[in-house]
């Protein structure tokens, strides 16, 4: 018996879920883009968690560099862990209600938290490569 099937959960629909979860992201960035772009909405709060136009992304970008590279990857790294952390409560809550259980998510935790950290300084250089690319034609 794996560490997912003590939560209730087999490997074969942890997998499936994660790959739906992907495909949706994906699904939803593109959704957004042709919206915003198209002019079928306007640019809102949930609209920028998938897509931002080059002017709004220019606009983000310089106020997150400013802060500098390590407070950004700590910032994302208490972000993401409160997100995994508030995920696994909701989720006990919603079966079962048995928070001993939420021991047994740690290797999960430090898993998204090593990767995120891993992560997080890969995606600052895309970030400033795709600023650098955007801003080279205005200086």
């Amino acid at each position: 018996m794996g560490r997912w099937a003590g939560l209730g959960f087999s490997r074969a629909s942890v997998l499936k879920t994660i790959i739906v979860f992907i495909i949706a992201i994906i699904i939803m960035s593109y959704l957004f883009r042709y919206l915003v772009k198209s002019n079928k909405i306007k640019p809102s709060k949930l609209s920028k968690l998938f897509y931002m136009d080059d002017e709004q992304y220019v606009k983000y970008w310089e106020k997150e560099r400013r802060k500098g590279k390590i407070k950004f990857v700590l910032y994302m790294d208490v972000l993401i862990s409160i997100t995994i952390w508030g995920t696994a409560i909701v989720v006990i809550a919603a079966t079962d209600g048995d928070f001993s259980k939420l021991k047994s998510t740690l290797p999960i935790f430090y898993g998204y938290l090593i990767g995120s950290t891993i992560g997080q300084p890969l995606r600052w250089n895309i970030n400033e490569k795709r600023y650098k690319e955007l801003t080279k034609n205005i200086e």
